[in-house]
């Protein structure tokens, strides 16, 4: 004791403020040593994970576009960009990430007076240190109280899975914390007895404020109780510490490391939807097994942490559909991938150990894992067909796991390899092939509705009239076939004709656009539309596009080009809000009514859109109520992925998708809604009417809303 007693007041006789790496620790150094162990199983752990990983047999290049990664890796691991967006479990967050950098970084500076005898901090170098390292520990632990609230008391739906796993793993992170504080105030309480003077030890006031006070609870102790229980504690600290490390690569904290792949080898692409080349050549389609898929999508599996903001966005989810983004399609792929990969494996060369891997595990198991169908048994179609690929699962997943790559490849292998399809899909693919259009109607009148709603005249009808054109009007298939959504059509032709914008109309050579083909699953039929659209742009030189339908305008500018159809690409909201804006197009007399606008999922998340429209109904006078459900936080109207031709039935308990959120735009009482895309018209429609509110809210397209301002003049 007498030996151990010398060294700790020889850290005393220092005349500048400064602390001593391993004071009163015997065989401080033997930890290094240790260390190595939890290190070598976080190693392990690691090749596990990548081993995992690698039997993926579909190919995806994320190592392109470098500077932008790097970018997106220090932007969202330092900023956390995605974790933030929920404000109160996102700033627990924040503080805890950053609490432990600091403290980690710490460490590791007293590791390196060990491995290169670098000397100890003093002065105010010391000092600053020392407290920026204290408050970091205390945020650490304000966060991990605050998660601990949000799952335990608050209690939000999202949450719905908590197991005992994530409670200890708060609990062992916290006794980490608290247990670092401890050590520190008992060094200050015994540097306090050891000091000849309190003004010899007073700087510990400023490099310790937290330890200070902790301090001053064992003011009552024995120099020699205080320096024993330092020892004890600051064993039992490291061995937690090193025990939280081993459990890395076996429970959630596999985030810390997986997140960094995901925020460095995040989709880049406009498009969401991967391209399937050499298609006449592919002898599969779409993703069969869960090892056809890439391996950045079976890293997107081990990358969920169960924070469940996939699911609080999900219109499937919240209308008590079998789709939960994070249980049934990500927890159970990658349960799935988990217990097949060491089949896979060792059927790298060796498949007769796998039949008898597989027969001695059926004793065990009532499916073997080589015998379970992703598409039937794990995911099930149930799942896979009620996606309306809205992106909310992905806009607000803080690991940008990416879900609709994953439903859209095991529709297309359903669709195209299967046979396997909803009889509404089947007609809609039918239509789509005899006609060019979903719903079916004689493609040869497709131009007929310019003569229906009187504005032949002023559209340059090119295959006829033949006239030099700016812009090329894509009216889609809405405007052309639907009734309600050609007094759209109408109203966007005399609103440009108005502001003198120079448009052409193709006819019957525009052709659907794909995108229900596509997000459906029939990728060859919505490559032979798409490329009927090039070749038919190509032919009249189109340069710049003005797109009524938001789905047609995803498909153009951002999924055309992966067939080399590069052009300018606009929604009519866009060239709207740019004519208001320079004065070509006046709201005329102020409309003067209360309404809320309906983000469309594929303007909004898709395409982050949200100001255009905005701004073009305030023009018109409108008043627009914002709603809790709105922009990124927008509530499909469940018409997306194709599911616009799909009967949706209504789960006991829950409402469809379409009135769920017309009840949300009514709840304000407005005197209109107003939406930008045909599908979302028809939806929220219906959803008025079958709430009776008809006769007191009107729904109506923005390019209607602002053309009868103007007719209002």
């Amino acid at each position: 004791m007498i030996e151990f007693l010398s060294k700790y007041t020889e850290f005393q006789v220092y005349d500048i403020p400064q602390r001593v790496v391993g004071a009163n620790i015997p065989f401080e150094k033997l930890i290094y040593v240790i260390m190595l162990i939890p290190l070598a199983v976080l190693a392990f752990g690691i090749y596990r994970w990548v081993s995992v990983w690698m039997i993926a047999k579909g190919e995806i290049n994320r190592f392109d576009n470098i500077g932008q990664r790097v970018v997106s890796l220090v932007a969202n691991a330092a900023g956390q960009l995605r974790v933030i967006k929920n404000p109160v479990a996102g700033a627990m967050h924040f503080i805890l990430f950053w609490g432990f950098i600091i403290l980690f970084l710490a460490a590791g500076l007293d590791a390196q007076h060990y491995w290169l005898g670098w000397p100890p901090l003093y002065d105010n170098i010391y000092i600053g240190f020392q407290a920026i390292v204290d408050i970091a520990g205390l945020l650490a632990i304000i966060g991990i109280i605050g998660l601990a609230i949000v799952r335990y008391v608050i209690k939000p739906d999202r949450l719905n899975d908590t197991n005992p796993l994530d409670g200890i793993l708060l609990a062992l992170l916290l006794v980490i914390l608290a247990s670092g504080y401890l050590i520190e105030g008992l060094r200050v309480a015994a540097q306090i007895q050891l000091a000849t003077q309190i003004e010899y030890i007073a700087y510990e006031q400023l490099a310790s404020p937290v330890g200070w006070y902790v301090a001053l609870l064992f003011t009552g102790l024995t120099q020699e109780t205080l320096l024993l229980w330092h020892r004890i504690i600051w064993w039992a600290h490291m061995i937690l510490a090193f025990g939280v490390v081993c459990m890395i690569p076996f429970t959630k904290l596999r985030h810390m490391g997986v997140a960094l792949v995901q925020y460095f080898a995040r989709n880049m692409e406009a498009s969401e939807i991967r391209m399937l080349h050499n298609i006449e050549e592919a002898e599969t389609f779409g993703v069969e097994n869960i090892e056809e898929f890439t391996w950045k999508d079976l890293v997107d599996l081990d990358a969920c942490i169960r924070c469940g903001r996939c699911q609080e966005n999900c219109p499937a989810y919240n209308t008590g559909k079998a789709l939960n983004p994070k249980l049934t399609l990500i927890q159970k792929m990658r349960e799935h991938m988990h217990e097949k990969a060491p089949y896979v494996i060792a059927n790298q060369g060796h498949e007769e150990d796998v039949e008898m891997m597989a027969m001695t595990d059926e004793a065990e198991e009532a499916v073997s894992p080589m015998e379970q169908s992703l598409l039937y048994d794990v995911v099930t179609t149930d799942v896979i067909w009620d996606c309306t690929n809205c992106r909310a699962c992905m806009e607000h997943c803080p690991m940008f796991i990416e879900h609709i790559p994953k439903i859209v490849e095991m529709r297309r292998n359903l669709v195209m390899w299967q046979g396997d399809m909803p009889n509404e899909a089947q007609m809609a693919f039918t239509n789509m092939e005899r006609n060019y259009n979903p719903w079916g109607v004689g493609w040869a009148n497709r131009a007929d509705w310019l003569n229906e709603r009187e504005v032949r005249d002023l559209v340059n009808l090119v295959p006829e009239d033949g006239k030099e054109f700016e812009y090329l009007l894509y009216a889609g298939c809405a405007v052309s076939f639907d009734d309600r959504f050609k007094k759209v059509g109408e109203s966007l032709v005399r609103l440009l004709d108005q502001a003198g914008v120079s448009f052409g109309y193709l006819g019957t050579e525009e052709y659907c656009c794909g995108d229900s083909a596509r997000r459906l699953g029939n990728e060859y039929l919505y490559q032979i539309l798409a490329q009927q659209n090039i070749d038919s742009f190509n032919n009249y030189g189109v340069k710049k596009i003005i797109v009524v339908c938001p789905h047609g305008y995803t498909t153009l500018k951002n999924e055309y080009p992966q067939m080399d159809g590069n052009y300018e690409v606009y929604h009519y909201t866009e060239i709207l809000a740019q004519l208001v804006a320079e004065g070509k197009l006046s709201g005329g007399k102020s409309l003067g009514i209360n309404l809320t606008y309906h983000d469309s999922c594929f303007l909004g998340r898709h395409n982050n859109i949200y100001d255009a429209p905005r701004n073009v109904l305030k023009a018109a006078g409108g008043n627009v109520i914002e709603i809790d459900q709105g922009k990124d936080l927008g509530f499909c109207c469940g018409a997306g992925g194709g599911r616009m031709w799909m009967e949706e039935d209504a789960v006991e308990g829950f409402k469809r998708i379409n009135d769920t959120r017309t009840d949300q735009l009514l709840k304000p009482a407005p005197e209109m809604i107003v939406t930008n895309c045909p599908f979302c018209l028809t939806m929220i429609d219906d959803g008025v009417k079958g709430a009776e509110e008809e006769a007191q809210t009107k729904v109506l397209d923005v390019a209607e809303v602002l053309w009868d301002s103007m007719k209002k003049e």
